[in-house]
């Protein structure tokens, strides 16, 4: 109902005048208008409106702001980020934004928001979609082929935007305009369910009656594209005039014309039948709107200047060929059609709009209002005054939370507020909104008030959506992949078999061990079978043999000293008395609010749990897990300012200079209004600075320092230190670790790392070890635009020169120490503009630091490091990464290396790079691919962070356990630890199940999903898991088989005689047994009871060992079921 608002109609002054000069077509400029103002005028236009910004933020809060004044539906139009490269892959992720963005313009959507750079790029002639109705027909066998031509990737599971799975007439798709991906049910070609469901979770959503699935493509090849293909290319190499440049060139033609999909590909839009321009997909009755001209103007000739010196420096180097200028819209055309549509210049500064010449000009008459960021009585008055006058008054709060403590605060002042009235036109009063626009502004003529969220807030509300991340996300092991047996160790997946006997079929898991030995493991005993996760390639075990049983004693005994020691420091700890910090929760607010953005959950939950820590009498000792970047130095700040308002002191100690000179600027910024007073001690002090800041902690006028291990001299003397906080402790030395120790026993202690931990792991440390994790990234940060290119110097030095025109400086990864110098000097060569820095683990540490200074405060361009850069450098600027030799690094250094750059709000580039002539290995390509699919922001958690969780773990427990772990695998090590840490141990009953127990290959299609399946069924553990993975199956399958449901019995079977340590399971027909394995063990009160109440069902036989035998039933099923019932009746039993 917001058009009774805002209209040109009744706004009044200038603005009936505005519609009617865009009605007959005349070019206009509208001068003197905040932003607000161009996206209310723009909004109001009754026609498709391109409204065209020099960047993409600036898009993005053009159409968000037009959504929240008009009501209007709105999309953004993004650009492409790289046209002119041919690339093996690349991330798609700012390919699926411009995707959307052309649907909306082709689909008539009433407000587009454009980057100019998107608006000079190729376009699709048509961009096709699937719509799926329910209850309507689809061909359900054409249908993968025909996602495939739409650019979806299929695979066994869905993962990520753009990829889709089909199970039977089961059909998961992540279409790339959803925010979720969909199971669409098909019965025959007939569409019977559309549900959306959680990635994470697989929590399904709400259900759909349509789904429309856009294509994940903007390259459509035509009739004839390939032969014009061949022709162009072909005849193109004759023009390359280097022998280097034409072998380059040739290189990149044959891959194109020997894959039957590079036709497909973006690198050939130019020659392509159905590319054409964005005049050609533009509504004929559209409208362009231009904001702030001149801006536009400058950034317009930028991009064609840059995308010709581009052109000219690939095409020498063999990597463009002549008809990639094309990629561009020429720059003469593309100023000569904008005059076949209507025209709207809106400015701030009257000047001329560049573009095209106005012909009518306009002064808009209106009032900005007042910043109300010192609280509510002064916007009290206001809206008293206004009232008085007549006028409506629109609050835009930002979110329901805030509008509805806004009503509660003009309630008390006796003030009716309403929401969105269904009248507006009639309503005079005071109107709440729950959405956010960034400023307001008072018009006159028809007696309005706006006040913007920016109005009334230091800070937006945080209306972005956080994707759970999974916890353990260790998957079965596959054919190939080294599996670790509990009792046998560790082996290599072969396959699986199946076996039919008289009494049932089964399949099993071929193991293969040492000397060619194979061993077969029931599928029902997947639970003591896992992928092995350590050392790339383990050695394997001796099937019998007693080096796995020694092997896994040494873990046990070390294990057992491990949870005495981590007991008995939690038990001192909770003896020991600390200091009791008090809230000051006014000026923690005060505090809190300044920070500039919204902070994550996890964030929220980790400040509660360090102020629990330091609110209370215990001496805190926290680890603090987080992704880098994900915002653990905010939360580690409020507890240095928790600290401080109690007059006492913090220290934050770090393992380098870089990373000490990093936090001391960042606390300098963080804590400069209030009046915390801040010293950094490093090596960088004259001995002068030196002695005063010693004399300052001593006397206590320092209240925070940031230190490397020099806080530890013995000349450091605290005043009262309250609170310690370490990053990266497993940096540092054992000697250094040592005086931490001690120093860390009176004081609150924070420990800083950014490696994550296991969620199993962190399960059993709990209680032992506090630990708070951050999982969520900050919501203002980009994915970064990754690709995986051949490595040439023309790429290199292409990459390295837009970085650098841009202001910014890049990393290259170079890992080899002994000619890292000889290829510093081939990138000074490349590069004789640029300032070009070495570093290196094996240099003098001096030297090392003063290299990565150099470039952290800017005085060199480039830095070639090695893999020493994985953790611990934030630099904002450095926004391009290139590795050398991608194919020879693990996915999990790949995903931290990406992480080193993108950290500011640029938007940031990964050039994954290997050597043409090397043929790279099926693994090394799997990792690279792995890398590209999951660039969103913590996605890369799944893959990527699996050794990474090692790696964090063995920050936790040091590097001892670390080679234990490697020894026997970590799903192996975290459960014996966790047996050390609790006491219990279970025994695995051995199972003699005549029925069919096995999973077809006609249920689930895919080995690797059968594994998967077996995996989850053998790990049941509770009735609730056992309905979970049921619910699962049957979501993602289809109904489940009696063979899958005996499975599924099976194990809860199992996990409920594990309590109880029977020893053998049997059932045959009409012959269900437990074997206990004493007469001890059926002394058990809660067995008596289970025997005393299913007395007519069971019978105790002595025979040999004591059997517990249940009677009455023949059936396999019922057998099991009655079994469970009496195991889970004697579980759950109590004499209270």
């Amino acid at each position: 109902m917001k058009e009774h608002f805002f209209s040109f109609d009744n706004i009044g002054g200038e603005y009936p005048r505005l519609k009617e000069e865009l009605r007959r077509g005349t070019p206009t400029a509208v001068f003197g208008v905040s932003d607000s103002m161009k996206y209310l005028a723009a909004s109001l236009i009754d026609a498709p409106v391109v409204y065209i910004t020099a960047d993409g933020v600036s898009a993005r809060k053009a159409a968000e702001n037009a959504a929240a004044l008009s009501g209007k539906k709105t999309a953004v139009l993004a650009a492409k980020d790289e046209v002119l490269l041919y690339r093996k892959a690349l991330s798609r992720d700012s390919l699926f934004r411009r995707l959307n963005g052309i649907y909306a313009l082709q689909s008539g959507c009433p407000f587009v928001a454009a980057e100019i750079d998107a608006l000079v790029q190729l376009f699709p002639a048509r961009l096709p979609s699937v719509l799926l109705r329910k209850g309507e027909e689809e061909d359900f066998l054409a249908l993968p082929a025909r996602l495939a031509e739409m650019g979806y990737t299929r695979g066994f599971e869905v993962e990520s935007k753009g990829t889709f799975a089909v199970r039977g007439d089961i059909l998961d798709i992540f279409p790339i305009n959803e925010e979720n991906p969909v199971r669409v049910d098909f019965f025959g070609d007939m569409v019977e369910k559309i549900k959306p469901y959680d990635l994470v979770t697989g929590e399904r959503l709400e259900a759909k009656d349509e789904l429309v699935i856009l294509a994940a493509t903007d390259v459509f090849a035509a009739p004839g594209d390939q032969e014009r293909a061949e022709k162009v290319l072909r005849a193109d190499l004759k023009t390359f005039r280097t022998t280097e440049a034409y072998t380059r060139a040739g290189e990149i033609a044959d891959e194109l014309l020997s894959d039957p999909a590079g036709v497909r590909s973006s690198f050939l839009m130019p020659i392509l039948g159905n590319s054409v321009d964005f005049f050609s997909v533009l509504p004929e009755n559209a409208v362009l709107v231009f904001d702030e001209g001149k801006t536009l103007w400058d950034k317009f000739n930028a991009l064609y200047k840059e995308h010709e010196e581009r052109f000219h420096r690939l095409k020498d180097g063999g990597e463009a060929f002549s008809f990639s200028f094309g990629q561009y819209t020429d720059k003469e055309k593309f100023l000569e059609k904008i005059s076949s549509f209507r025209r709207l210049a809106l400015q701030t500064f009257t000047g001329r709009p560049f573009f095209f010449e106005p012909l009518k000009i306009f002064n808009f008459s209106y009032t900005p209002v007042s910043r109300y960021l010192n609280g509510f009585p002064a916007l009290l008055t206001d809206v008293k005054n206004w009232l008085r006058g007549g006028y409506r008054v629109l609050l835009y709060c930002g979110d329901a939370a805030r509008a509805a403590k806004m009503e509660e605060l003009f309630s008390d002042e006796y003030i009716s507020t309403v929401r969105l009235p269904d009248s507006p036109e009639e309503f005079r009063g005071v109107c709440v909104l729950a959405e956010s626009l960034e400023k307001g502004f008072v018009l006159h003529e028809c007696k309005l008030a706006v006040i913007g969220t920016g109005d009334l807030y230091t800070k937006a509300p945080d209306n972005r959506r956080i994707r759970r991340k999974r916890g353990d996300m260790f998957s079965a092991p596959e054919v190939g992949d080294y599996a670790v047996h509990e009792t046998h160790g560790i082996g290599k997946v072969i396959g699986t078999r199946r076996i039919e006997t008289t009494d049932g079929t089964k399949e099993y898991v071929a193991l293969e061990y040492k000397d060619g030995d194979v061993l077969y493991v029931p599928a029902e005993h997947m639970d003591i079978l896992s992928k092995y996760v350590g050392d790339a390639n383990p050695p394997l075990s001796k099937i019998g043999g007693a080096d796995f049983e020694r092997v896994k004693a040494r873990v046990r005994a070390s294990l057992k000293k491990l949870a005495f020691d981590l007991k008995k420091l939690y038990a001192e700890r909770a003896e020991s008395k600390g200091f009791c910090f008090p809230e000051n929760a006014a000026f923690m607010r005060e505090f809190e609010d300044e920070f500039p953005y919204e902070l994550t959950p996890d964030q929220e939950a980790s400040i509660r749990e360090i102020k629990g820590d330091m609110c209370s009498l215990k001496v805190m000792d926290r680890l603090l897990c987080g992704d880098v970047g994900f915002g653990k130095t905010e939360v580690a700040f409020r507890a240095v300012y928790l600290c401080v308002l109690a007059g006492k002191q913090a220290a934050l100690m770090c393992p380098s200079t870089i990373l000490c000179n990093q936090h001391f600027n960042t606390a300098c910024q963080r804590f400069a209004d209030f009046g915390v007073r801040v010293a950094a001690l490093n090596r960088f002090n004259s001995p002068a600075e030196q002695n005063k800041i010693l004399k300052g902690l001593a006397e206590g006028s320092i209240d925070f320092v940031v230190g490397t291990h020099r806080l530890l001299s013995a000349d450091v003397k605290f005043r009262d230190l309250g609170l310690l906080v370490l990053d990266e402790e497993q940096r540092f030395g054992v000697e250094h670790k040592e005086k931490i120790k001690n120093l860390r026993k009176d004081v609150d202690c924070l420990t800083m790392t950014a490696t994550p931990i296991p969620r199993t792991l962190h399960m059993s440390l709990t209680g032992i070890r506090d630990i708070s994790t951050i999982q969520t990234p900050p919501g203002e940060r980009l994915p970064v635009q990754t690709y995986v290119v051949e490595e040439t110097e023309t790429l290199i030095r292409d990459a390295c020169i837009r970085e650098l025109s841009r202001g910014g400086q890049v990393f290259i990864l170079y890992n080899k120490v002994e000619s890292i110098f000889t290829f510093a000097a081939k990138i000074r060569r490349i590069l004789p503009e640029a300032a070009v820095s070495v570093a290196h683990g094996r240099m003098d540490k001096t030297v090392l630091e003063n290299s990565v200074f150099d470039f952290y405060s800017g005085k060199s361009d480039i830095l070639v490091t090695t893999t020493i850069i994985e953790n611990g450098i934030d630099l904002p600027n450095a926004n391009t990464l290139i590795v050398i030799d991608a194919d020879r690094l693990g996915i999990s250094q790949l995903y931290q290396l990406r992480g080193r750059v993108g950290r500011g709000t640029r938007l940031a580039h990964a050039y994954f790079t290997f050597k043409p002539e090397r043929v790279m290995t099926q693994n090394a390509s799997e990792r690279l691919k792995a890398i590209m699919e999951f660039t969103e922001l913590g996605a890369g958690y799944k893959l990527a962070m699996r050794d990474l969780e090692i790696r964090g773990a063995g920050n936790v427990l040091g590097v001892e356990q670390h080679g234990h772990m490697d020894k026997v695998g970590y799903e192996l090590y975290a459960k014996l630890l966790k047996e050390e840490l609790t006491g219990e141990t279970q025994t695995v009953a051995e199972l003699d199940i005549r029925a069919d127990a096995y999973i077809s290959e006609k249920y689930i299609e895919s080995p690797a999903g059968r594994m998967d399946a077996y995996k989850q069924i053998a790990e049941i553990s509770s009735v609730a898991d056992y309905k979970r993975v049921y619910s699962s199956l049957e979501e993602t399958y289809g109904p489940l088989p009696q063979a899958v449901i005996n499975l599924l019995v099976v194990a809860v079977l199992k996990y409920y005689a594990s309590k109880f340590n029977v020893r053998k399971i049997t059932v045959a027909k009409g012959t269900g047994a437990l074997e206990f394995p004493s007469l001890e063990s059926l002394g058990d009160k809660r067995v008596q009871a289970a025997m005393d109440k299913y007395r007519e069902k069971v019978r105790l036989n002595m025979s040999e060992a004591p059997v517990v035998e249940i009677v009455g039933k023949r059936d396999p099923a019922e057998l099991m079921a009655e079994m469970t019932k009496f195991l889970k009746f004697a579980l759950t039993f109590t004499t209270l």
